[in-house]
C-alpha cells in the first residue's frame, strides 16, 4: 500500500511538471518564448545599459589606467591589460551580462575577449548561484571561491596553449574613435543589447520546441549515457539537463520543482554540482559573448572538455567524497 501511494505522489508529481512547463500547442511555445525572452531582456537591460555607461565613463575619467597597474601581475598572467579586472569583477558579483557590458566598453581582441568568455563562464553571477545551490543542498558557501581560484587557474593554462591569432568579429564600443560621443557610444550598446535579445528568443523558442516534441523523451534518452558514465542515477538526468542547457539561476525554478520529490544520493549532488559550476547554460553563455566577437569554438570546447576530465577524474573511485573542502555537499540530502 505504501508503495502504490508513494508510486501515485511521483506519478501526479510528473504530471504537474508537465502541466506547469511543458507547452500544448504551437501558439503556446511562441507566448512563452516570448516571456522568457521579456524577463531576460529586462533583467539585461536593467544590467548591461548602466554597467556599459559606468564603464565608459570610468574609462573617461582614467579610473581603468588608475586601477590598471595594480591587476597588471595577474592580468598578464591571463594575456588581458590590467583594465580587464574589472570584467572578471562584474562577472563574480553580477551575471555575464554586466561582465559584456564592461568588456564590450575595453579594446580587446577576438583571443583576449575569448579568455574571459571562458574565465568568467566558469565564474559568474556567485552570490544568487551559490545562494541557489545551497538552496538546493547541493553546494555549500566555500564552492564560490572554488569556482573563482578554478576559473583563474584555467585561464592562465589557455593562454598558454590559446593561438594567439582567432577569428572572430571583435565588437568595442570605444574601438578607433576619432572623437568620442556618447550619443554613439549609446547606439553601439543598444546594438549589441539587440543582437543578444534576438538570440536569446531563438534559444527559447528552440527550448520549448523541444519539449512541446512528443519524442522529447529520446533527447533525455540519448543523454541518459552521459549520467551513467559519471555514475549518477536516473533521477539525476532531469537536474543535469536543466542546469547544463538552461543554467543555476533561469533553471532554478525548475530545478526546484524537479528535485522536490525526487531522491538524490550523495554522489548525485556532488556531480551535479561539479557540473553545472563547470558548464551551466552552455548555450546562452556562449551566444552573449559572441555577440562582441568571442570564438565560439574555442568556447564550447575548453568547456565540455574540462567538463568531461573532470568529472571522470572525481567520479571515479569516490575521489568526489574527499572534495567536500571546495564547497560540495557533505551527507546525503534525501529530498521530502
Amino acid at each position: 500500500m505504501h508503495i502504490r501511494k508513494t508510486g501515485m505522489k511521483i506519478e501526479n508529481n510528473r504530471k504537474r511538471f508537465d502541466r506547469d512547463f511543458i507547452p500544448e500547442n504551437i501558439r503556446d511555445v511562441f507566448v512563452k518564448a516570448l516571456k522568457q525572452s521579456l524577463k531576460v531582456s529586462w533583467i539585461l537591460l536593467k544590467i548591461y545599459i548602466p554597467v556599459s555607461l559606468l564603464t565608459a565613463l570610468l574609462d573617461r575619467v582614467g579610473f581603468l589606467d588608475f586601477i590598471a597597474p595594480y591587476f597588471e601581475p595577474l592580468m598578464k598572467m591571463l594575456g588581458l591589460p590590467g583594465e580587464a579586472a574589472l570584467v572578471f569583477m562584474a562577472a563574480w558579483v553580477n551575471n555575464l551580462f554586466a561582465a559584456v557590458a564592461a568588456a564590450s566598453v575595453l579594446e580587446l581582441s577576438v583571443r583576449q575577449i575569448t579568455l574571459i568568455a571562458i574565465v568568467t563562464g566558469f565564474a559568474h553571477n556567485l552570490i544568487v548561484e551559490t545562494g541557489i545551490l545551497i538552496k538546493l543542498k547541493m553546494g555549500r558557501p566555500a564552492i564560490a571561491l572554488t569556482r573563482i581560484v578554478f576559473s583563474l587557474l584555467a585561464g592562465m593554462l589557455l593562454h598558454r596553449i590559446m593561438p594567439e591569432m582567432l577569428r572572430g568579429d571583435t565588437v568595442n564600443a570605444l574601438e578607433t574613435a576619432q572623437s568620442f560621443s556618447w550619443a554613439d557610444l549609446l547606439l553601439k550598446i543598444l546594438g549589441t543589447a539587440g543582437q543578444i535579445l534576438l538570440m536569446m528568443f531563438l534559444i527559447m523558442l528552440f527550448y520549448e520546441l523541444v519539449l512541446l516534441w512528443k519524442q522529447r523523451r529520446k533527447i533525455k534518452n540519448a543523454f541518459s549515457g552521459i549520467t551513467r558514465f559519471f555514475g549518477m542515477s536516473p533521477s539525476a538526468m532531469g537536474p543535469w539537463l536543466v542546469g547544463t542547457f538552461i543554467g543555476i539561476a533561469y533553471g532554478a525554478g525548475i530545478l526546484f520543482s524537479m528535485n522536490k520529490n525526487q531522491v538524490l544520493t550523495h554522489k548525485d549532488n556532488c556531480m551535479l554540482t561539479l557540473s553545472m559550476c563547470l558548464l551551466h547554460a552552455a548555450v546562452e553563455d556562449t551566444v552573449i559573448f559572441a555577440a562582441i566577437g568571442a570564438n565560439v569554438g574555442w568556447i564550447l570546447i575548453v568547456r565540455i572538455l574540462l567538463l568531461f576530465v573532470i568529472m571522470t577524474l572525481v567520479s571515479r573511485g569516490n575521489i568526489y567524497r574527499k572534495l567536500t573542502w571546495i564547497g560540495l555537499p557533505k551527507i546525503v540530502e534525501v529530498r521530502n
